[in-house]
């Protein structure tokens, strides 16, 4: 819960955005509606805040909270650096500190010429002093080349930082009491078990969790946990059957060494016994399987990023 009262967040996820049109829009309307409380001074916010641009305002049945804004993408275009500079033009008006938090970051390399908006956001952003950016993602690879590129805008523009795993205690006692809130009962050495098999990824975590809370009329078991695993499994069958038909004989057959506990992959019988082809082969399939996020390499160790995926190369 935010106590200082002076600090306004807003929250935007690229999951969906697709064009600059999108971000734009929901970046206003995000900011527009963590500064904003009352129907009056949301009204006299095209007035306030606006001088080039003309936004339109569509509303819900709450309209304090339930609205979004738009622009004439034609008119946006001219005057972009009034949009951009929104949060920066709000926080000073009102006396107050913003803070814009961006949920999977990575989205931006997919937007059309997404090297040009980049650097019309660092050219303004670097210049706010109220306003501060947590742009943050799951895909790490693409957030590294992004943020460690010095070609690309957003190369050292602030602080970064890789987030570890959330301890295994933490796990513990938050899965039990969501159980026994519910009038359910799970063991420790089960949950333990879950964490295991999941490889202490949060949203693997949580959908076994949730397929055994679902399952469990009383207490969990471990044939209860099983069938949960299967069911998160097969959900995500059908993308990871995907991932495979898009990779290469060789690149497959550098998959499964991986599996098998190789290291010594550019060695004369590792490449033979897998049909990994020449050295050059193997360093170019590396850079490929770390490239679509597949794999994560640190020196001669090689572990996956899904660990579902894994469960699953295994199982087939």
């Amino acid at each position: 819960m935010n106590k200082d009262k002076k600090t306004k967040f807003a929250f935007i996820d690229f999951f969906n955005i697709r064009t600059e049109e999108d971000f734009l829009e929901k970046y206003t309307t995000e900011i527009v509606k963590c500064t904003i409380s009352k129907k009056e001074e949301l009204l006299q916010a095209g007035k306030n805040f606006f001088q080039k641009v003309t936004p339109s305002f569509s509303f819900g049945a709450d309209p304090v909270n339930d609205f979004s804004i738009s622009f004439s993408w034609k008119e946006a275009q001219k005057s972009k650096e009034e949009i951009i500079n929104l949060p920066e033009t709000i926080a000073r008006k009102k006396g107050i500190r913003i803070a814009v938090c961006i949920d999977e970051f990575q989205g931006i390399s997919k937007l059309k010429e997404h090297i040009f908006f980049e650097q019309e956001l660092r050219s303004y952003w670097q210049h706010h002093e109220n306003t501060c950016y947590c742009l943050y993602g799951s895909r790490k690879h693409m957030m590294l080349e992004i943020f460690k590129t010095e070609s690309r805008a957003f190369y050292r523009f602030g602080d970064l930082f890789l987030l570890e795993k959330i301890p295994e205690n933490h796990w513990h006692t938050f899965i039990e009491k969501s159980f026994n809130t519910s009038g359910k009962r799970i063991s420790q050495e089960l949950i333990h078990s879950m964490i295991q098999l999941t490889n202490n990824h949060p949203d693997y975590l949580q959908q076994l969790c949730h397929n055994v809370w679902n399952a469990t009329e009383s207490k969990a078991t471990n044939e209860i946990v099983e069938n949960a695993m299967d069911l998160v499994v097969r959900s995500n069958a059908l993308h990871y059957q995907d991932i495979c038909e898009a990779l290469s004989t060789t690149q497959l057959n550098l998959i499964y060494a991986i599996l098998e506990g190789e290291t010594k992959l550019t060695a004369a019988d590792t490449m033979q016994k897998y049909n990994l082809g020449t050295p050059r082969n193997v360093s170019k399939n590396k850079k490929v399987l770390q490239g679509k996020e597949i794999v994560e390499i640190h020196g001669d160790s090689i572990t996956f990023n899904d660990p579902v995926f894994e469960y699953w190369l295994r199982e087939k």
